[in-house]
C-alpha cells in the first residue's frame, strides 16, 4: 500500500515537472528575448554561411570567378521560369480546395516563396494560413488541413524523386553503394528496413487522421507536383549544362540530389547560400571547373535575391494600394448613402 502511495506521488510529481517545464518553454518562446534571440540566430547562421562561402570565392579567386560568370542568354530566360514555376503549379495545386481569384493566388504564392528562400523554411506556409484567413471562406482548421496535405504531396514527389536519382546514381556507378555499406552491420540494415515497412504501414492505416484529402484531389495534386518537379529539375540540368557544356549527366544528377536535400531540411534560413557552398565544394570533390561552378551559382543566387525584393516591394505596394482605393470606395458609398 505504502510503496503503490509512493508510486503515485512520484508520477504526480514527475507530472508537475513537466507540465512546468512546458509552462516555463512556453514562457520563453513567447517572450520578446526568445523572438531577439531567435532573430539574431538566424542572422548569424547566414553570415557564418556567407563568411564560408566568400573564403571559398576568395580560395578560387576573384577575377577567376569573375571571368566565369555565366553570359549566354538562355541560363537568364531559363532562371525566370524556374523562379516562376513552383507559384505557377500552386496556384492550380491549391486551386482543387481553395476557390480564389488566379492572379491573387499566384501574388500570394510568390510571397510564401519570398519568405521560405528568404526568412526561415516553413515560414512560408505560415504566410500561407495568414493569407489564407485573409481570402478564403473557411475555418483555420481547414486551411491548415490543406496546407498540411500539399506539404505531404509536395514531400512524397520530391522524396521519390531523390530516391530515383540515388538509385541512378547508384547502377551508374557515381555512388559505390560496396564501400559505403561494407563496415556496415547487417542487423541496422534490417532493422532499418522493419523500421521503415512499419512506419509504412501505420502510415496507411491511420491515413484518414494523417491526411484529409479525397483520392481524386490527392492524385490530381501529385500529378502537377510530379509534372513541375521534374520540368523544374530537368531545366536546372540545362542552365547548368549552358554554362559547363560536355559535364556528364550524372555529374548533373549529383547535384540535384544535393538540391533536393538541401530543399528538405527544415528551418534554415536562405537555402540557396547552403545550396551554393554544397555545391562549391562538390565541384572540387568532382574535379570540376571551379570557377565557373561558382559563378553560375553566385549569379543564381544574387538573382534570386534580387527578384524576390522587387516582387515582395511590389506586391506589397500594391496589396496596401488596393486596401486605400477599397477604402476610398467604401466611404465614398457611405457618403453617397448619406446624401
Amino acid at each position: 500500500m505504502i510503496t503503490t502511495l509512493g508510486h503515485s506521488q512520484d508520477q504526480k510529481a514527475t507530472a508537475i515537472n513537466i507540465e512546468s517545464i512546458k509552462k516555463s518553454w512556453k514562457e520563453f518562446t513567447e517572450s520578446p528575448r526568445a523572438d531577439f534571440l531567435k532573430r539574431y540566430l538566424r542572422r548569424g547562421m547566414i553570415l557564418f554561411i556567407v563568411g564560408i562561402i566568400l573564403y571559398q570565392l576568395f580560395d578560387i579567386g576573384w577575377r577567376e570567378v569573375l571571368n566565369s560568370l555565366p553570359t549566354h542568354p538562355l541560363f537568364y530566360i531559363i532562371f525566370a521560369l524556374l523562379y516562376i514555376s513552383l507559384p505557377l503549379a500552386e496556384v492550380f495545386i491549391y486551386g482543387q480546395v481553395w476557390k480564389t481569384g488566379k492572379w491573387e493566388s499566384f501574388k500570394g504564392f510568390i510571397t510564401k516563396k519570398v519568405y521560405n528562400d528568404e526568412v526561415m523554411g516553413y515560414s512560408g506556409e505560415f504566410y500561407l494560413f495568414v493569407w489564407g484567413r485573409k481570402y478564403l471562406d473557411k475555418k483555420d482548421r481547414e486551411i491548415l488541413k490543406d496546407i498540411r496535405d500539399n506539404n505531404i504531396l509536395s514531400a512524397l514527389t520530391s522524396n521519390l524523386v531523390a530516391f530515383s536519382l540515388v538509385g541512378i546514381l547508384v547502377f551508374t556507378g557515381t555512388i559505390n553503394l560496396e564501400e559505403m555499406i561494407d563496415d556496415v552491420n547487417a542487423v541496422y540494415v534490417i532493422l532499418g528496413i522493419v523500421i521503415t515497412i512499419v512506419f509504412t504501414v501505420l502510415a496507411v492505416q491511420f491515413r484518414k487522421y494523417l491526411f484529409s484529402l479525397s483520392l481524386k484531389k490527392s492524385l490530381i495534386v501529385f500529378g502537377i507536383y510530379m509534372t513541375r518537379f521534374l520540368l523544374h529539375h530537368g531545366l536546372m540540368i540545362v542552365q547548368w549544362a549552358v554554362v559547363i557544356p560536355n559535364t556528364p549527366i550524372t555529374i548533373w544528377f549529383t547535384f540535384l540530389a544535393i538540391v533536393i536535400v538541401v530543399n528538405r531540411i527544415p528551418f534554415i534560413p536562405s537555402r540557396d547560400l547552403v545550396f551554393m557552398w554544397a555545391g562549391i565544394e562538390l565541384s572540387k570533390m568532382l574535379n570540376m571547373a571551379t570557377a565557373a561552378v561558382a559563378g553560375m551559382l553566385l549569379v543564381s543566387s544574387v538573382l534570386r535575391k534580387i527578384t524576390n525584393l522587387i516582387l515582395f516591394l511590389w506586391i506589397s505596394y500594391s496589396d496596401k494600394n488596393k486596401e486605400f482605393q477599397n477604402l476610398q470606395m467604401k466611404s465614398a458609398e457611405e457618403i453617397i448613402e448619406k446624401q
